[in-house]
Order: structure tokens, then C-alpha cells, then sequence
């Protein structure tokens, strides 16, 4: 359904009264790909005046030129949208996601502070914000200008992270419905989603957002209140259903290892089945190394750096090269590359439980794969040849 939107130099005169409310929305995942971690929106509301806004960071342009592109660099371009809340609390609940509303403490200064920031953020040279997954999103923003207003005052009962949990281990749970988006987004993650985020910096998602902010206290010359007063549910009459998938890639990888391993006996190594099974393995492998160099090299997430997926993939390179050349001759030679790339394998297996990043378990079948038609490739005494077999030079006796 169309969203309404403001014209913000149409509102500035507009001045909000003493009955004027700040709440935090925070909106339940969906089932979309961008809605999985759910959303965070802030919503104002003064009945004397009318104003009734919701203040949504996470508005972006899905038919924007080059957007898988952008996306992958770290270029994609959000932006706060100012929209009527009745439009917003419809269109959420019409696609089966619960709405939860929070209602601030904040004084009437406070209010009108807020109120004022907000409508300078909406301004269209201040909206747009390159968006960063854990660190800049609709969710820090929001928990950034609500802290900015409240300032020094502002404090948390508790600790916000007691179970000490990673970046990586609070975005998994969101992505268990997608196994297969689940398994891609972990392989593509370095070393930097595994840091333990502490203080504010857990606050990147809207489910954390609300129940720290559920911990906040805000200081008033001699006595402090709860950040969050009356709390709002908004249930919709047609929830989304948890989807389940059955083919995972746990299941894949494990069965494709077993199905590889007995067809190992049954059909000889030197035929096409296998050099194609081979080039199509090694293939899809050297692709996730050089995916992984490009964004560690490319891309301004942090997060995609230093990532440890390319100490068995990349290496894969080569292999992938030898494969696709059907010189006999070359065979003797490659089984050099061949003991190396075992090496490398056997190494990364036995240091598994050291490394430090958190590797999909998936990868594992996978990696065994790999390793094992290495093996088998090693004992090989030649590659198979597309083009006809080298003729034997005569001899004159």
C-alpha cells in the first residue's frame, strides 16, 4: 500500500505542545529477506496538534540502479522517511507482523528536541546514510538520537549482553527460517562478527533495542525513572507462519559426501563423470575464495574482512586451473599442487575447534569432499583428456 509522506518545510512551524509522546516501534520479523531481523522506527505523537509520525531509518530504493552491486560493496544508500503512523501500523499488520510500542519517558523538552532533529534529518540533503549491518542501520540510528536528546542522563539496569554473545550469534536465530541464506551469510562473515559487542554497540537489532531499552533509566534531579512507561501491542489478525525447509545444507553437503563416496567404487576414475564432477567441485569452490578476497579487499563492511573461509577455498584456485587443462603431460607435475592443497586441508580440519571465527558447519561434509577427491585425484595417474590420446614417437633401431 502507498506510504504518506511529509514535505518537512510544510511542518516547520508546527510546534509541538506539552501532551506531545515520543514511542519506540519495534516491528516483528517478516518474511521477506530485508525484513528477517525485523524493524525499528520512532513514532511522535501530540493529539492536540494532530501530529501522528512515524520516523523510519531503514527506508531504501529496491529498483535503484546497480542495487545487489551496492549492497555488496557497502554503498547502499538508506534514508529516514517521515510517514503517517496509521499508514505504517496498516501496512505491518495487513503483512502478519506484530507491532510493539513503547512509550518513552522523555520531558516535554526532551519531545520537542527529538522532534526537531528528526525533522533536520528528514531534510532530503541530511536523510541518506550509507547503511552498515551492525554498526549504522534503522536500529543504531534510532538508539544514536534518542541518546543524543537524553544525554548524560541516560543508564541501564543491567548489562546488555550477560550471555556474552557475538555479533554473529545474535543474527543466527533470524536466519534459521532460511537455512540456505543462513549458511551464505556465516560463509561470507569474517573474523569481526565474532567480537562480543558490549554497552550500546549490542543494540543493532530492533528486538535488542527494545529489551534494552526496557532496561533504561533515566536520571531527574533527585530521582530517576524508566525510559519506557505504557507498552502497546499490536497483534495481526493474520500472523506470519515460521516456514521450514527440509533440504538444508547440512543435509545436502553430508548426503552428496556419502552418495561421492560410493560411486567412487562403482565407476572408474579415469571417465568424464568424474573430471566434470571435479571441475564443477573445485569450481564452486575457488568462486566462494575469490568472493570472499573481493570482499575483504572491496567492500567497506568490516565485517567481511579477515575471513578465515579462504584458507580452504581460495587454494582451490589452481586445482580448478589443472582440471580444466587436458594435457596428459602436466599430470605428474599437478600432483604437487594436489599434496598441498590435502596439506592445507587436513590442517584446517585439525585446527577446527581453534580458529578463531565460527565456521558454517556445513562447510565441513564439504570440506571432507574436497579433501577426499584431492586424495583421489593425488592417486591418479593421469587427467583424464577431452582431445585424443598423444601418439608414441617411432624409434629407429
Amino acid at each position: 500500500m502507498p506510504v504518506l509522506t511529509f514535505s518537512v518545510s510544510a511542518q516547520q512551524q508546527i510546534e509541538l505542545s506539552p501532551k506531545a509522546q515520543v514511542s519506540l516501534i519495534t516491528v516483528a520479523p517478516g518474511n521477506e529477506l530485508y525484513s528477517l531481523f525485523g524493524h525499528t522506527a520512532l513514532r511522535i505523537h501530540d493529539p492536540v496538534t494532530g501530529i501522528n509520525r512515524t520516523y523510519n531509518y531503514g527506508t531504501f530504493e529496491f529498483d535503484a540502479s546497480g542495487f545487489y552491486w551496492k549492497f555488496a560493496l557497502g554503498d547502499l544508500q538508506y534514508f529516514l522517511l517521515a510517514s503517517r503512523f496509521g499508514y505504517v501500523k496498516e501496512a505491518y499488520l495487513n503483512a502478519g507482523r506484530t507491532i510493539i510500542e513503547q512509550q518513552l519517558n522523555l520531558t516535554p523538552g526532551q519531545v520537542k528536541e527529538l522532534y526537531r532533529l528528526l525533522e533536520i534529518n528528514a531534510l532530503p540533503k541530511n536523510r541518506y546514510y550509507s547503511y552498515e549491518f551492525f554498526y549504522d542501520n534503522c536500529t543504531t540510528r534510532v538508539y544514536d538520537i534518542i541518546s543524543k536528546v537524553i544525554g548524560d542522563s541516560f543508564s541501564f539496569s543491567g548489562p546488555l549482553n550477560p550471555k556474552q554473545k557475538s555479533f554473529r550469534e545474535f543474527i543466527n536465530p533470524y536466519l534459521e527460517p532460511v537455512p540456505w541464506v543462513k549458511f551464505g551469510v556465516n560463509l561470507l562473515l569474517g573474523m569481526p562478527a565474532d567480537q562480543i559487542p558490549s554497552g550500546p554497540e549490542t543494540l543493532f537489532l530492533p528486538d535488542l533495542l527494545k529489551t534494552g531499552f526496557a532496561k533504561g533509566i533515566v536520571q531527574r534531579a533527585d530521582t530517576s525513572v524508566a525510559l519506557v512507561g505504557q507498552e502497546t501491542i499490536y497483534t495481526s489478525p493474520n500472523p506470519v507462519s515460521a516456514r521450514s525447509v527440509f533440504l538444508t545444507p547440512a543435509l545436502i553437503f553430508w548426503l552428496l559426501l556419502g552418495v561421492i563416496m560410493i560411486l567412487t567404487y562403482t565407476y572408474p576414475e579415469n571417465t568424464k563423470l568424474w573430471i566434470w564432477f571435479d571441475r564443477i567441485l573445485f569450481g564452486v569452490a575457488c568462486l566462494v575464495g575469490l568472493l570472499i578476497l573481493f570482499l575483504w579487499l572491496f567492500s567497506a563492511y568490516p565485517s567481511t574482512k579477515w575471513n578465515l573461509n579462504i584458507l580452504w577455498s581460495l587454494p582451490a584456485l589452481p586445482l580448478f586451473g589443472v582440471l580444466l587443462n587436458t594435457n596428459r603431460v602436466l599430470s605428474a607435475s599437478s600432483k604437487i599442487l594436489w599434496s598441498i592443497f590435502i596439506a592445507i586441508i587436513v590442517l584446517f580440519l585439525l585446527s577446527w575447534m581453534f580458529i578463531p571465527q565460527e565456521i558454517p558447519g556445513a562447510v565441513f561434509p564439504l570440506i571432507l569432499l574436497l579433501g577426499y577427491r584431492s586424495w583421489i585425484r593425488f592417486q591418479t595417474k593421469s587427467v583424464v583428456s577431452n582431445s585424443q590420446p598423444i601418439p608414441a614417437k617411432k624409434v629407429n633401431m
